[in-house]
């Protein structure tokens, strides 16, 4: 059962990895949390808090065996610069 549960949080994480970068897309409110994701990482020295628990619960994260909790910097850009043009997009929009 805890390999399931494992399995699945794996899966949830790096699909949220991918894709929440572009979810601003669909609603400025995912703008927010941008917005904590991008603190945490600067308050926690660039590593990501879910995989910290990840290692803290199941002693692995889902990148593999042990405590591999940096985000790299090509990552952190890739959101960087999807809050920018979220921000952007919806500031451009609401003035006109």
């Amino acid at each position: 059962m805890i390999e399931i549960m494992k399995k699945g949080w794996f899966f949830i994480h790096k699909f949220g990895m991918y894709f929440a970068p572009f979810l601003w897309i669909y609603s400025k409110y995912f703008l927010i949390f941008y917005l904590l994701v991008i603190l945490s990482w600067k308050v926690n020295n660039h590593k990501c808090i879910i995989s910290e628990y990840e290692y803290l619960i199941f002693n692995e994260t889902f990148i593999g065996k042990g405590n591999k909790c940096h985000v790299p910097k090509k990552h952190r850009y890739i959101l960087y610069i999807n809050f920018l043009l979220g921000i952007l997009y919806y500031v451009l929009t609401y003035k006109s």
